[in-house]
């Protein structure tokens, strides 16, 4: 498998870890991890990721979604969101160009390497 590098953002240190864990163990390259939207901006500065999983709700004063859109603007990188919040009105805030997917927590393994593909496949298809 070639080793697709991976940014989590996401706010709670104990997914992140499982995140992480889960990550390693299929072979995925986790090239970080950020706890803001801000943050997550200062990274892709220096690096880029094949994509990224991004939580909704972060702490500073980007949430996710919006985190996304500026991704977006400036890097077309995948983002698949993975939440707590399902609800009808955060999907539809969170449905955009990039994103490749929506996850709710809790995240099982073998969805989140089902998901990470197709988001690739995806935007490989999308983009040349």
């Amino acid at each position: 498998m070639n080793k697709r590098k991976i940014l989590i953002v996401e706010d709670d240190s104990m997914l992140c870890t499982v995140f992480e864990m889960f990550l390693e163990e299929l072979g995925y390259n986790h090239c970080g991890t950020v706890a803001s939207g801000e943050e997550a901006m200062a990274f892709l500065e220096n690096k880029l990721p094949d994509l990224i999983l991004m939580d909704i709700h972060l702490k500073g004063d980007i949430d996710g979604v919006d985190t996304a859109k500026s991704v977006l603007e400036k890097y077309n990188i995948p983002v698949i969101y993975i939440t707590g919040d399902s609800d009808v009105s955060t999907v539809k805030r969170a449905v955009m160009k990039n994103t490749y997917g929506f996850m709710t927590k809790p995240v099982y393994k073998n969805s989140l390497e089902l998901n990470i593909e197709f988001a690739i496949d995806k935007h490989k298809l999308l983009n040349g």
